[in-house]
């Protein structure tokens, strides 16, 4: 219990220093500076849907031709306007990061039309977490239901607009987290909610 509060605190607390609003996304982008790591912002669906592990697949193949080493740290995708039927289908495309601890790069890989390419390769100084194997590989139905549950539905009546950001990333505990993020972009609304994607348990929400 001990080391769960603390990963609990861990995700609560850059949301409380942050504020709510357009902070809770741009944390995504500060994390990635802090690390060297351009974000790469996912488009809305295509016509040619992929879950989370093809995309993976896809990605690793053409990250590990730059670096056999590479090892994933995050997954993203991204939608607005979305419905709630269609945030509980696949993505249209993903971004994904690896990292190769031999040469020190990290690489992110955009896959679109279940073809993953890799559109940049930035040198960081400080290995970042990696998201270890497990449940996540079943992809993020559990964690958007969560989110649609915890006053996501709501958010989405009242904000048809929204956009809607979804992050894989390993915590400094060794798990896989689901993080998903809501705004208004026409105005400061927002709301996030991080899933612990081994468990499925509601770590930190904010409205």
């Amino acid at each position: 219990m001990a080391d769960k509060d603390k990963r609990t605190r861990l995700l609560i607390l850059p949301v409380a220093g942050l504020g709510i609003g357009y902070l809770i996304l741009l944390g995504y982008l500060l994390l990635g500076n802090s690390l060297g790591i351009k974000m790469t912002v996912a488009t809305p669906p295509t016509s040619m849907p992929i879950d989370v592990w093809d995309a993976y697949e896809q990605a690793r193949v053409a990250a590990q031709a730059e670096a056999p080493d590479g090892q994933l740290v995050s997954a993203s995708t991204q939608w607005q306007a979305v419905s709630e039927d269609a945030l509980l289908n696949k993505a249209g495309n993903w971004t994904l990061v690896f990292y190769s601890p031999q040469s020190g790069h990290v690489f992110d890989v955009v896959v679109i039309g279940g073809v993953g390419r890799v559109m940049s390769r930035t040198q960081v100084w400080v290995a970042p977490q990696f998201v270890p194997e497990g449940v996540w590989q079943a992809g993020p139905a559990d964690a958007l239901r969560a989110f649609l549950a915890c006053g996501g539905r709501t958010f989405l009546d009242e904000h048809p607009q929204a956009v809607i950001d979804l992050h894989l990333a390993g915590d400094e505990g060794g798990s896989a987290i689901w993080s998903v993020a809501a705004l208004d972009p026409g105005g400061h609304d927002a709301l996030s909610l991080a899933v612990d994607a081994e468990t499925g348990q509601v770590l930190s929400d904010s409205l």
